[in-house]
């Protein structure tokens, strides 16, 4: 494949990330074929975007519009034939690693892919081990997928452009129902490839992270009228209770997929609530 035509456009999308995001934003610029790299701020008020300015090529602000919109504005503003999302919280461990994804997906014909993820501490705690052992067992095996994630993933533009991110997805989910639009004419995957991620490491950090999910599914459940979302916290502990019976390593992890379901059921109450006023 030609990279001199085929140029990757890699966008970040941040709010607050002056704690990981030069360790993402490094390992992005040692990557070979990326033609520009843009980081798309959510009114960050720590030094986000003090140390972005270091390595990214253009620098915009989402003014509070929140994740959806920051996707779309990035893919906008890009120039090349690939975006490569990228989160902050994310390290790409070999220099040719998105090269590699882009021709594993048009070898595929895939339209977009997504690496796999693993977090590479060492001494983990029980929520950043727990999280590994989801991804196992629920994600990180290559092949086609019916939703992939946006953390290390790698779309043609012309298909963001097209299918666009729905603003009114501010919070999380707003990749999954992108997915489920793109899904319905289009095929994707999960790569050979592996990233590194650095999972929420304290109670705090996960339990935020899954309210700021269910605020997520909130939105996807009245955009969509799919009121069964409301059952996925439950089907999570559920889950997580059944893995335990399958799995000896898996059985410290049930306090894990049981916080999962209450905060991600807070969350999604939250968020209705939320959707509710802004009528």
């Amino acid at each position: 494949m030609n990279f001199r035509k085929t140029q990757i456009s890699v966008v970040m999308c941040v709010k607050n990330r002056e704690k990981e995001i030069e360790r993402a934003l490094r390992s992005v610029k040692k990557q070979k074929g990326v033609l520009e790299i843009i980081v798309v701020d959510g009114n960050s008020t720590d030094k986000t975007v003090e140390i972005a300015k270091k390595y990214a090529d253009k620098i915009y602000s989402d003014n509070g519009k929140g994740l959806a919109y920051a996707r779309q504005l990035g893919a906008e503003k890009a120039k090349g034939e690939y975006i490569a999302y990228i989160d902050s919280d994310t390290e790409l461990p070999k220099e040719n690693l998105l090269i590699r994804m882009v021709e594993e997906m048009e070898k595929n014909n895939w339209v977009a892919i997504h690496a796999q993820l693993i977090n590479p501490r060492k001494n983990k705690t029980i929520w950043e081990y727990c999280e590994d052992m989801h991804l196992k067992t629920k994600f990180n095996e290559p092949g086609e997928r019916r939703y992939i994630g946006t953390i290390v993933c790698v779309v043609k533009r012309n298909i963001v452009l097209k299918y666009r991110f729905d603003p009114f997805m501010k919070y999380a989910a707003e990749d999954t129902e992108f997915w489920s639009r793109v899904g319905k004419e289009h095929k994707f995957g999960v790569s050979k490839e592996v990233a590194f991620h650095y999972h929420r490491a304290s109670f705090k950090d996960f339990v935020k992270q899954r309210i700021w999910y269910g605020k997520g599914n909130a939105r996807a459940m009245v955009k969509h009228k799919a009121w069964k979302l409301l059952l996925v916290p439950f089907g999570i502990m559920a889950y997580g209770i059944f893995q335990a019976f399958r799995c000896r390593k898996c059985i410290k992890c049930i306090p894990y997929y049981l916080v999962w379901g209450v905060a991600l059921l807070y969350g999604t109450i939250v968020g209705l609530f939320e959707i509710v006023r802004e009528k």
